[in-house]
């Protein structure tokens, strides 16, 4: 028995969503509408499947239903919808290429719809992050199961949790660019500093990896006052904006990591001694400096 048609309603470019490289959606793609059939159209030509429609009433004989539309569009689109199509019992509707998850989908759901977000993850290989109730995620895993992708699932309303990992894991960023001008500050020659950065990135990371928690090290998580005072005493020397990074991260690695933050306050005071309070900036990269090693002391 052939499967029924998938509807589409589309809105934007996609030539760049992974709805434009799975197999089964041209196979059983059928009505496409957009805000306009101008637009219904141009989305057929861009997927080379389909047929473009005018109204919600045409998706009528879709059993599943995927929404690919930008955020703004989304209250709209759920609202035609729900008015559009007479009995949502049995459909499946899956909201796709957004940051929202199913709970927006919540109107269709009370009507008798399953409903699920369906989001591609970048990267090398094709993987994808499905939230919604089980009925709806099988129809997911089996629109994209011809693509030989991975998919992780989760419940329906924990996507944020999701996308807060990702803003987590891109304020390593930051953390990786003053680490870097610390490493010029210092001096060394730029190839140095980017083999260098890499280097303690990577080895943080696999640390983490191996010990978790327990594989936090280094000045702050030592305690050792004195050489946190001189980090930061150069750094105010070199560049004050650095300073302040390097207080926010330290009581933020101290809270988080739930350790007496009282030794680091009584350093990173304004007006607290430190061992080379006035010291003078970084010399110049190539500059002689010397060092406890320094043959001419």
């Amino acid at each position: 028995m052939k499967p029924r048609p998938i509807g589409l309603v589309g809105a934007g470019s996609l030539s760049r969503s992974f709805l434009a490289r799975l197999p089964a959606l041209h196979e059983r793609l059928g009505p496409v509408l957009a805000p306009s059939q101008r637009l219904a159209s141009r989305l057929v030509n861009v997927l080379r499947a389909g047929r473009a429609v005018e109204r919600y009433e045409e998706l009528e004989d879709s059993s599943v239903v995927l929404v690919a539309v930008p955020d703004s569009l989304l209250p709209q689109v759920v609202a035609g919808l729900a008015a559009g199509v007479s009995d949502w019992t049995g459909r499946t509707v899956l909201l796709c290429d957004t940051r929202e998850d199913c709970l927006v989908l919540q109107d269709l759901a009370k009507r008798g719809a399953a409903t699920a977000s369906l989001t591609p993850l970048a990267g090398p290989k094709p993987r994808y992050i499905v939230e919604g109730d089980r009925r709806a995620v099988r129809e997911a895993r089996s629109l994209v199961h011809g693509s030989g992708a991975q998919v992780w699932e989760m419940p329906c309303g924990n996507k944020p949790f999701f996308f807060a990992a990702l803003t987590f894991s891109s304020g390593v960023l930051p953390v990786a660019d003053a680490a870097a001008r610390c490493l010029r500050a210092a001096g060394l020659p730029a190839p140095a500093c980017t083999s260098l950065n890499q280097e303690l990135l990577d080895r943080t990371l696999r640390a983490y990896l191996h010990g978790g928690r327990k594989a936090w090290g280094g000045v702050v998580a030592d305690g050792d006052a004195a050489q946190a005072a001189r980090e930061l005493a150069a750094l105010e020397g070199a560049d004050p904006s650095l300073a302040r990074a390097y207080r926010q991260l330290a009581r933020f690695a101290l809270e988080w990591f739930e350790r007496d933050g009282t030794w680091f306050e009584r350093i990173a005071a304004p007006g607290s001694p430190h061992p080379l309070r006035g010291a003078r900036k970084p010399r110049p990269s190539g500059q002689a400096c010397a060092t406890p090693y320094d043959s001419s002391q």
